[in-house]
């Protein structure tokens, strides 16, 4: 098998195992709250940056991974004589593709270094190295994995229903006096990624029937359970497992992998979050 190391960013979601079993590399994206900046996954976590957010009228903000971070990593990867898959939070939501194709293109016969827009967030980036990894021990190439992965991120789809509306509202995404009706009227959002971007594709009210629409748009998808297939959550442990019975009782998968949507989402999407992760036939 070539030598390869897989590179990502923390909003991969990728869990622990894998990182520290599997040659992968995640590259933190910044979070700053009340003047300080702290590496998304290693000095803050997502309890610490929920209770960020219920203590700040204002949200924290995210920075992408900047070139230089990549550059280094690329630098050193490629001198121990291993060939890199780089993939990314879509270069719609961040900078941070943007940054690893810079840092690429710093290098010198960079030709071993494959940069990917996963065109999704949260963890159908590490839905992405999660199959990266089964074909390269299955003993594809670096190229044919490559081509195969670029065509897998046409195919991702990533949903979430929103618990909360103040989340968005500190975002800027509604007005105070929207959030204010839908939290009286207990509007449930359904928020989607299309064509690598995130916008609302529904409202519902109340929590069971946000789950039930949640449910709906996986069918509309038509998706394939014979590879990665996961729910993840802010703070939504009870819910996630309700949502996998949920799957289950649909004859759609018997366990979806569970996982935790990372900090980056939890910041604008705030806690209750549920989200799911698949890829459509």
């Amino acid at each position: 098998m070539e030598k390869v190391y897989i590179v990502t960013d923390s909003t991969a979601g990728v869990p622990r195992n894998i990182v520290e079993n599997k040659n992968v590399k995640v590259l933190p994206l910044t979070i700053e709250f009340e003047g300080k900046v702290y590496k998304d996954g290693v000095e803050i976590d997502e309890p610490t940056l929920l209770s960020m957010l219920d203590k700040g009228e204002k949200l924290p903000k995210t920075s992408q991974v900047n070139p230089n971070a990549f550059y280094e990593e690329y630098e050193s990867i490629i001198k121990e004589g291993y060939k890199i898959i780089s993939i990314h939070i879509s270069s719609k939501v961040s900078g941070t593709y943007q940054s690893a194709c810079i840092a690429r293109d710093m290098i010198e016969n960079n030709e071993n270094i494959h940069v990917i827009d996963s065109k999704g967030v949260s963890f159908a980036t590490g839905a992405l190295v999660q199959e990266t990894i089964k074909m390269l021990e299955l003993g594809e190439s670096v190229e044919s994995t490559v081509e195969k992965i670029n065509l897998l991120t046409d195919k991702v789809k990533v949903a979430f229903a929103v618990d909360n509306l103040e989340y968005i509202r500190k975002g800027g995404r509604i007005s105070s006096i929207h959030a204010a009706v839908g939290t009286l009227l207990n509007i449930k959002p359904i928020l989607c990624v299309e064509d690598g971007k995130i916008d609302v594709f529904d409202k519902v009210r109340g929590r069971k029937k946000a789950l039930k629409r949640l449910l709906d748009y996986v069918k509309e998808q038509n998706p394939d359970t014979d590879i990665t297939f996961a729910v993840g959550n802010v703070a939504a442990e009870d819910d996630v497992e309700e949502f996998k019975k949920m799957l289950k009782e649909e004859n759609i998968i018997d366990d979806a992998q569970s996982v935790k949507v990372g900090s980056v989402i939890a910041t604008y999407a705030g806690p209750g979050t549920i989200g799911v992760f698949f890829f459509k036939k």
